[in-house]
């Protein structure tokens, strides 16, 4: 009897998410935006993002679970305060990490980073409707390793795959059609810089207690820069991609020496269970995830 209800659940949620599937495809049709209750707040996304947004709209969640095991962890382990936690959100997107962590009572603010046009209104939206301007401090900017004016390739249906442009290392062939895609200028400051601006140096997260950062392959360039303050014991919360890291100029050779520099252990989920490893074998992690492969989050302790 227990399989039998088990098995019409799953029937069910397949049907459920064949339903909103094509609801979210429907809006599309009429719609640039749509808004729905989630687990992570009151949001609102593009129809034209097949990615985040879409998986938003069937599931009502986007890394939420993750997110919220996650801080659960480094609060457990001593990593971070059990309460008064400021977090950086670079890549914020349209703000659903911050947003969804403060509303779980997680975090206590969030300075939210995100340089695309498009993301950043949804962000600054999402953050408002979901009352918490006073917590989250949104800034449209690029972390990089210095202050530059950078190049940012756009993807036209995954907007979390916006992503700066440079001159891929060699044997980096293209997967996702990258030489098309339309582009933008974008302004970059290292971390360090960002903090002393004046309108993040009165957010609390201006002492941030932990960094998560999703930039689809940019992340060595900031810890690069950011080398002496992230010395400082800061965990960091990264999206590890390897074709992205090599589509960023930079070599996985040169990645795994930055991290090994800054940091002594880095953490993989596995089966839900956070499991250790010694820094000095995160090139075996690399060769783990290869470079056809999609990003897995890494915390760099």
């Amino acid at each position: 009897m227990q399989l039998f209800k088990q098995a019409v659940s799953g029937i069910s949620d397949f049907l459920h998410s064949q339903s909103r599937d094509r609801l979210f495809k429907l809006y599309g049709y009429f719609h640039d935006t749509v808004t729905i209750p989630t687990k992570q707040g009151r949001i609102t996304m593009s129809t034209r993002d097949q990615v985040i947004a879409r998986l938003l709209f069937l599931t009502r969640q986007y890394e939420y679970d993750f997110s919220c095991r996650t801080l659960h962890f480094l609060k457990e382990m001593k990593l971070i305060p059990s309460s008064g936690v400021h977090m950086l959100d670079i890549g914020a997107n349209i703000g659903i990490i911050s947003i969804g962590l403060l509303l779980a009572d997680q975090i206590t603010s969030s300075i939210a980073i995100e340089p695309e046009s498009r993301n950043y209104d949804l962000l600054k939206r999402n953050v408002k409707q979901n009352g918490l301007l006073e917590k989250i401090a949104c800034l449209q900017m690029a972390v990089s390793d210095k202050k530059s004016t950078l190049t940012m390739e756009l993807s036209s249906s995954y907007f979390g795959d916006h992503r700066i442009q440079s001159s891929p290392v060699e044997n980096n062939d293209e997967r996702f059609n990258e030489s098309s895609r339309q582009t933008i200028q974008v302004q970059s400051l290292p971390l360090a810089q960002i903090l002393k601006l004046p309108e993040i140096r009165e957010s609390a997260a201006s002492q941030p207690s932990m960094i998560w950062i999703d930039i689809q392959g940019y992340e060595g360039y900031v810890f690069k820069g950011a080398e002496m303050f992230l010395k400082k014991g800061l965990p960091v919360v990264s999206e590890i991609w390897p074709y992205g890291i090599m589509r960023t100029g930079m070599s996985l050779e040169d990645f795994t020496s930055i991290v090994t520099g800054i940091w002594t252990h880095y953490w993989i989920e596995r089966r839900k269970r956070f499991i250790r490893y010694p820094i000095t074998v995160f090139d075996r992690y690399l060769d783990e995830l290869g470079t056809e492969g999609y990003g897995e989050n890494v915390i760099f302790t």
